[in-house]
């Protein structure tokens, strides 16, 4: 399927993401768009904002790729043995014991991690906070780990827990699985923030070994099956045509539809109503006609 978005639309809301964060010192920031792929470079301070304007640019409506050759800048002020005291200040103001101890050392702003941590989440947290000081370019790992088995049913237990306690997602929308110290992540929740919020929480979990997201956001761009999916069933269901009838969903931007009706006219306008949705380019219709018995 085509994209449905002009090369100048998506150049535009990528501008705007870039002057929103960046104000004025936007200027060294480039971009291009041909088609569904777009490119990126310039310079930035940190790490984290290129990994920050990465997964934003890419959730852009109409973007299939994106290069992100932003580059982390060191204009010769910043040495490697301030980014070093950097980033010590910055594990020693954390709020885990085991961080607080780590070190590093720094080397034409690549970072190598030093010490002893629980887990992989761990390291995990401690890379992200090395990655927001201005000046490091790459985060590397030398950290050793002191694994300490738990067992998967306690793992989603703490998991859910937090969940619970958080104001930011509604515990009851994300289930929650393990296998082995991997934990699955499964459900629907209103902002990708919330989304985030739960990945980075389960990862917080001492003896949480990778985490497999699976949730979606209920109002992604118009272009992801789930969103088609949700106007599928909503444009069915207003000429009657329930899910008690027909089962649709649409993956890839292709229409599925099962079920049985009772006439070869309801079969035929359950395909039309899809017609009335750009977005979805081809439909598989399985829909049977029901037989109908004479006395």
């Amino acid at each position: 399927m085509r994209n449905s978005r002009s090369e100048q639309d998506i150049l535009q809301d990528i501008k705007k993401l870039i002057q929103t964060h960046f104000g004025e010192s936007a200027q060294g920031i480039h971009v291009d768009v041909k088609g569904d792929r777009a490119t990126i470079w310039g310079t930035v301070d940190s790490l984290v904002e290129k990994d920050f304007f990465g997964s934003r640019i890419a959730r852009i409506a109409g973007i299939k790729e994106l290069d992100n050759s932003l580059t982390v800048a060191n204009d010769g002020k910043i040495m490697d043995k301030d980014i070093e005291r950097d980033i010590i200040e910055r594990f020693q103001g954390s709020n885990y014991e085991d961080i607080a101890r780590l070190g590093c050392r720094v080397s034409r702003g690549i970072v190598t991690l030093l010490g002893h941590l629980d887990n992989q989440s761990a390291e995990r947290f401690a890379k992200r906070l090395a990655s927001q000081i201005r000046g490091v370019k790459e985060i590397r790992s030398e950290i050793q780990f002191l694994e300490k088995a738990v067992d998967d049913a306690t793992l989603v237990n703490r998991i859910e827990t937090a969940f619970v306690e958080s104001p930011w997602v509604d515990a009851h929308e994300i289930k929650t699985e393990a296998r082995n110290g991997l934990i699955t992540l499964t459900g629907l929740v209103d902002t990708q923030e919330a989304m985030e919020w739960a990945v980075d929480t389960a990862y917080k979990v001492s003896g949480v070994k990778a985490v497999v997201s699976e949730i979606y956001t209920r109002h992604q761009s118009q272009g992801d099956d789930l969103w088609l999916t949700e106007q599928l069933v909503s444009k069915l269901g207003q000429h009657r045509l329930n899910s008690g009838q027909i089962r649709a969903f649409v993956k890839g931007g292709i229409a599925f539809l099962t079920g049985e009706v009772y006439s070869d006219e309801d079969r035929e306008w359950a395909e039309k109503i899809i017609h009335h949705i750009p977005e979805i380019h081809e439909v598989n219709n399985s829909i049977k006609v029901a037989a109908h018995s004479s006395k």
